[in-house]
């Protein structure tokens, strides 16, 4: 199931696509993720976890309320192995909430992004994976250099 994009993003500026108006990204409701609560064990992704994950989603969905998913480094990401642990743990979730059209989208942690967007690396693998499916999905990031088509906040 595709979702049809809710938000946009034009020069770093969230805008709802219905009616065009801005949206202030601290209006949504950031939903912290703990990389190691997702996943357990290399590949071994907590499901229950992921189905509460879910719940809370499509309650907001019904309260007509948006998040951005944040995705917590609190394992290791040193390695490019270990950048394609993240990244397809994440992947699952957004696998897992892909009928939630309360998602926004994703915040990309400090770790991804000290590396910049170009193409190939983790900022861009990550965006690249999940639009695979997802391409509903806005980014956010909380630094003040970000290409103009990611949402600053």
């Amino acid at each position: 199931m595709k979702l049809d994009p809710i938000f946009t993003v034009k020069n770093n500026q969230l805008y709802k696509i219905d009616d065009n108006s801005q949206v202030d990204p601290s209006t949504l409701k950031q939903l912290q993720i703990n990389w190691s609560t997702v996943e357990l064990a290399d590949e071994q992704y907590n499901e229950e976890y992921l189905a509460g994950l879910r719940d809370q989603l499509k309650a907001m969905e019904d309260a007509g309320e948006f998040a951005v998913l944040v995705p917590v480094v609190d394992k290791p990401l040193e390695t490019a192995e270990q950048t394609e642990l993240f990244i397809n743990a994440f992947n699952h979730t957004a696998r897992r909430v892909k009928d939630c059209a309360s998602v926004a989208g994703f915040e990309l942690p400090e770790a991804l992004i000290s590396k910049g967007f170009e193409a190939g690396t983790p900022a861009a693998d990550f965006m690249e994976t999940l639009a695979i499916k997802h391409a509903q999905y806005v980014y956010f990031v909380k630094a003040a250099q970000a290409p103009k088509n990611i949402a600053t906040y």
